[in-house]
């Protein structure tokens, strides 16, 4: 079983390096032929780079978590950057998935995203994420209105890696990942 981005995600780190390279070789090849690019060679062998440097910085960026069944262990990538790195462990270090609602209202009128998180015992490893879902409730409806698809998954996945599910979609949560954390 495996967690990681999306494939849209993906497909634009693939087009970083494909078009930033292009645009490289094409400010590369402007400088020994006798033609004149648009912004001048040089604009485009920089701007080139920085498109293939995002696209590194976004693959080393992604965070994954594969479990292994057979052997009840996991492989966890997390962190951004260059310093990311690998967590390996057993089944038995997890806690618990836990369903949660996070109001949006800023982003949507009545926009609420749900996260199954994953937790491990002990604080081990910063939480992680699995899946993540945005909907629009109608007025007046309680905040786990929409949240079944998520909460048929994750009984599907706890059941799997042999942990308890907490459904806690009927309050409101604080986003499970902060855009800063401490320590990583």
């Amino acid at each position: 079983m495996v967690f990681a981005p999306t494939g849209p995600y993906r497909y634009l780190v693939k087009a970083c390096y494909i078009c930033g390279l292009s645009g490289a070789g094409l400010g590369l090849l402007g400088t020994f032929v006798d033609r004149e690019l648009p912004f001048g060679d040089l604009w485009w062998i920089l701007v080139g780079l920085a498109v293939v440097g995002a696209g590194v910085l976004a693959t080393h960026s992604m965070e994954a978590i594969s479990f292994d069944l057979r052997e009840r262990s996991y492989r966890r990538r997390q962190g951004a950057g260059v310093s990311a790195s690998q967590a390996r462990g057993s089944l038995a270090e997890l806690d618990a998935i836990v369903l949660v609602s996070e109001p949006n209202s800023r982003l949507l009128q009545g926009g609420i995203t749900y996260h199954l998180v994953l937790h491990w015992k002990g604080k081990r490893l910063p939480s992680l994420v699995l899946q993540q879902d945005t909907r629009v409730l109608p007025n007046g409806q309680p905040m786990n209105y929409a949240a079944a698809p998520l909460l048929s998954a994750g009984v599907r996945y706890a059941t799997a890696l042999g942990l308890p599910f907490y459904d806690n979609s009927h309050f409101p949560s604080p986003n499970p990942v902060p855009l800063m954390r401490s320590g990583i």
